[in-house]
């Protein structure tokens, strides 16, 4: 068992379906095969399940296919470097959403090693419900980025795509000469619908990419264009993005009535190596 009692913080135990610790604490397996260890935290947090719908219906266009592509090719790389010393090197995917991109980093992974060791996570119950169903040997929890049930220096390689980076903790369960691998949205990125409902679009932030106790070993820039045809693909973008609720409500009546869009994907894949 990959994880650590979030409230003890004592290694977890499996009992078929069923995790518990040392002081008692246990916690079952969902239907939905993930385990729930958000705890202290009631009602719903993260994406809900209509954002988790919109997001899994868009990415199933395959418009994202090439940062996909990518970025599992980048955490397998990474991650054959420690086969050598690891049977299966622990890689997280912290923040894991819908699972779309953890599908396809297990996918390689599998060409590493016969049972891939991958734990993803995501706040939202409703994408880790999607994540566990999708990617069947992955290990799945709904728990916290500033909480990561994961003992310190558990592992090799942590990924984050689009979500709340909570550095500190990334430090943490990282051991030492392990890997933090991030996908961020270029300035450029989706620039052109931004021109479509904002008075004054702007661009993204991409802000200083130095961070404290890592060096960055890589950067990849990853551009390209494509085409939105149908209302309903557009609106599902839109609705998986940040714009779905810090647009105004004209800003969104004229996002309703695009049909068809032109946009540029703009992304970095950032590679640090921990001090």
């Amino acid at each position: 068992m990959l994880f650590v009692c979030p409230i003890c913080k004592e290694k977890l135990n499996n009992d078929t379906g069923r995790v518990f610790c040392p002081r008692g604490h246990s916690f079952d397996k969902s239907r939905g095969g993930y385990y729930n260890l958000l705890v202290g935290r009631g009602g719903s947090h993260g994406d809900n399940a209509e954002m988790v719908r919109a997001r899994r219906e868009f990415l199933s266009y395959g418009y994202y296919e090439p940062l996909r592509r990518a970025l599992a090719e980048e955490v397998s790389s990474v991650a054959g470097s420690f086969v050598a010393c690891e049977a299966a090197p622990l890689v997280v995917d912290a923040g894991c959403g819908e699972g779309y991109y953890t599908e396809a980093v297990y996918d390689r992974l599998s060409s590493l090693c016969e049972k891939p060791a991958l734990f993803a996570f995501d706040i939202s119950k409703d994408a880790a419900k999607m994540t566990a169903r999708r990617v069947r040997g992955a290990e799945v929890s709904v728990s916290s980025a500033y909480g990561m049930p994961l003992e310190d220096g558990a592992c090799s390689v942590l990924y984050n795509v689009f979500s709340p980076l909570a550095t500190d903790e990334v430090y943490r369960v990282l051991k030492s000469g392990g890997s933090f691998i991030m996908a961020i949205a270029g300035e450029e990125h989706l620039f052109s619908l931004k021109e479509k409902i904002y008075d004054t679009p702007y661009k993204n932030t991409v802000g200083d990419k130095r961070i404290a106790g890592f060096t960055l070993a890589s950067e990849r820039e990853l551009r390209y264009e494509f085409t939105l045809d149908s209302s309903e693909k557009i609106q599902n973008l839109f609705a998986m993005t940040p714009y779905a609720y810090r647009t105004s409500a004209l800003g969104r009546e004229r996002a309703s009535k695009l049909t068809r869009l032109a946009l540029g994907a703009h992304f970095l894949i950032l590679h640090y190596k921990k001090d």
